[in-house]
């Protein structure tokens, strides 16, 4: 059970969410999904790099000077200095992507994670809210926003995110990463932080 709960947390950790997000975008029959395959594909490629792979590559580096304990970022003050490289990266992305024609929900998207993200890191600052569940909670806001303002096939998705976020939600509860206070506040903080900008 337990190898179980680690991969849910590994398959939906909060660096992969972004890739999953433009997926959906892509593919799920609303007007971005004739978005020039040229925009598609720098979108993934700069995803991966500066909302992905940075933060993980710092984390050897944030370590050694000492500001993090460990790579699991269990204390909340671990998780303050990988949340503000995630903001740095994602800010390069958004200012990397503006060149990209018909990238505007996608440059959207980046501006909503800098602008997510920096609440969560002074809510971190204070008090220990799910990381898994933000981020999912963020995707699931961006599906029924997707859903709502764009049609096409992406609002047949939320039930299935809804159920996925209990999954993950008990997963984390079930490793003792988090309380359920943590957990059901970290849900409504990235669902209605993605709402209420995209709305």
């Amino acid at each position: 059970m337990k190898v179980l709960a680690f991969a849910v947390s590994i398959l939906f950790h909060p660096l992969l969410l972004p890739l999953y997000v433009l997926f959906i975008t892509f593919n799920t029959g609303t007007v971005f999904t004739y978005i020039p395959a040229y925009t598609q594909n720098m979108s993934y490629l700069l995803t991966l790099l500066g909302v992905t792979l940075i933060p993980l590559l710092c984390l050897p580096l944030l370590k050694w000077l000492g500001l993090i304990e460990g790579y699991r970022l269990v204390q909340k003050q671990d998780r303050v200095f990988p949340v503000l490289v995630a903001i740095v990266g994602a800010f390069i992305v958004f200012y990397f992507s503006r060149n990209l024609p018909y990238s505007n929900i996608v440059r959207q998207f980046y501006l909503i994670m800098v602008i997510m993200l920096s609440g969560f890191m002074i809510v971190t600052i204070r008090w220990k809210i799910s990381m898994h569940m933000t981020a999912i909670g963020a995707l699931c806001g961006f599906v029924f926003i997707l859903g709502m303002k764009y049609l096409g096939d992406v609002i047949n998705l939320l039930p299935l995110l809804i159920l996925v976020s209990g999954l993950v939600a008990s997963t984390r509860l079930y490793l003792k990463q988090h309380t359920p206070a943590q957990v059901y506040v970290g849900y409504i903080y990235g669902a209605a932080a993605v709402v209420a900008i995209m709305y």
